[in-house]
């Protein structure tokens, strides 16, 4: 089987095997009693952790803590995963993770949880019952898994597909892509140079910006590398990779910070920016720009 690297994260999990063999010689009734009632307890405990996060059974719990529709679905992308989820190593030692009774695939969970939730790993170690740190390794190790198994993904929507399920899209207008970016703010870095490529003046705050890309149905189709805070929406518009996946006649819908005609005038692509900046043609309305710049909001938001 292959093996999936990662941030110099090797994956090589030894699998937990669940059958103990126990050779004691037992002396006495006491003795006898005291290794059932242990077993006992160990029994007890093996209930996943995930128990006392949510209800897997509770299709709406779920889709509050994960954003999937039922528990299913989560085991269907787990599933995709196949078996290299059992070999990995955990950061920061690259050794065994022993988390009692706690399966890879409760592991994915609670990842999903903190992703959509932004839950504090100290309300998540209280709910669990799983020590802080050990769930910090564990998000920290999935979160360079995921994005190494996940990030060849083809999410860009092809032209003709869009204009086949236009139709479904209601008012919305006819569009390739919605962009925008979205700034992410971080610790204030110790070098100067770094401290002036992150510093954003929009957010006066030093941030990492991503430029974000969907389609008219919201979904997202495009997302760029972080760049740092001070790089403007154009300079990152330019940079990003963007360009390289529009056809001739494609159609974008941006803000106003995204003066980009220019850049791919030579693909014969149009870039719809509100009307009172660039829109003579007077083919959207300011409510419809206002309406797609919603999804846009909504998503970065997400």
């Amino acid at each position: 089987m292959e093996t999936t690297n990662f941030f110099e994260v090797e994956i090589e999990f030894e699998k937990k095997q669940n059958d103990v063999g126990i050779q004691c010689d037992l002396c006495g009734s006491d003795n006898l009693k005291t290794l059932k009632e242990c077993l006992q307890n160990e029994n007890k405990n093996k209930k996943s952790s995930i128990a006392n996060v949510l209800d897997i059974t509770n299709a709406a719990e779920v889709q509050f803590y994960t954003g999937f529709q039922d528990y299913e679905h989560i085991k269907f992308i787990f599933s995709i995963f196949g078996d290299e989820v059992n070999c990995l190593k955990y950061y920061p030692q690259l050794k065994t993770l022993k988390v009692p009774f706690l399966n890879p695939c409760d592991q994915f969970l609670l990842v999903l949880i903190k992703l959509r939730r932004n839950m504090l790993f100290t309300e998540l170690a209280f709910r669990s019952k799983i020590n802080q740190t050990v769930l910090s390794n564990i998000f920290i190790t999935w979160i360079n898994y995921l994005y190494c198994k996940l990030k060849e993904l083809n999410v860009w929507v092809p032209k003709q597909c869009i204009d086949k399920n236009m139709k479904y899209y209601g008012k919305i207008n006819p569009c390739t892509v919605i962009v925008d970016c979205t700034e992410i703010k971080i610790e204030k870095p110790k070098n100067p140079l770094t401290q002036q490529l992150t510093y954003s003046t929009y957010k006066s705050a030093n941030t990492l910006k991503v430029l974000i890309g969907i389609s008219a149905s919201g979904c997202v189709t495009f997302v760029s590398d972080a760049y740092g805070g001070s790089t403007s929406d154009r300079e990152l518009f330019e940079k990003c990779g963007l360009i390289d996946k529009l056809e001739p006649n494609d159609i974008i819908f941006s803000d106003r910070g995204f003066n980009v005609q220019d850049l791919v005038c030579h693909k014969d692509v149009t870039v719809n920016v509100p009307e009172f900046l660039k829109n003579t043609d007077g083919q959207f309305e300011t409510s419809q720009l206002t309406r797609s710049k919603k999804y846009i909001f909504r998503t970065d938001t997400r």
